[in-house]
């Protein structure tokens, strides 16, 4: 009997502080998104983590861009996924350049980031067992 895979995620949602440090240089680090206002990107990273016993296949991993937030375009990591994104509310998924949406007139356009509604990796590899990967993506609050 095979063993049954586990994928572990953790969320995290950064935003970009500039600080000034001792020596009076300006420097920009990542910090928990606590309070964010219009117009501040948000990083938003998925850690996974196998804790099972065999390799997981095909791991894919899903993300709602936030309503009140706009994906950023080309920001979700590909480094070792496939990037897929969906414009119906998760239901259907395609690459970016093969997306379409219909617009209040009824006319077919190709999607632009505001109609982004989640972001899908699907890891190009096989996770070993106690393996782990992260993804991301960002976007702008409205």
């Amino acid at each position: 009997m095979a063993q049954e895979t586990t994928i572990r995620l953790e969320h995290q949602a950064q935003q970009w502080e500039r600080v000034t440090d001792e020596n009076g240089v300006e420097q920009t680090r990542l910090v928990e998104a606590t309070r964010v206002l219009p117009g501040a990107a948000v990083l938003f990273t998925v850690t996974f983590t196998n804790t099972g016993d065999e390799p997981a296949e095909n791991v894919t991993i899903t993300n709602p861009v936030p309503d009140h937030m706009v994906y950023v375009d080309a920001s979700a990591s590909d480094d070792i996924a496939s990037v897929a994104f969906s414009v119906d509310g998760g239901e259907s998924f395609a690459a970016a350049q093969d997306l379409l949406v219909t617009d209040a007139n009824g006319v077919r356009r190709p999607a632009i980031v505001n109609d982004y509604t989640h972001v899908r990796w699907i890891v190009d590899n096989d996770v070993a067992p106690g393996a782990s990967g992260a993804v991301q993506f960002t976007a702008v609050v409205k």
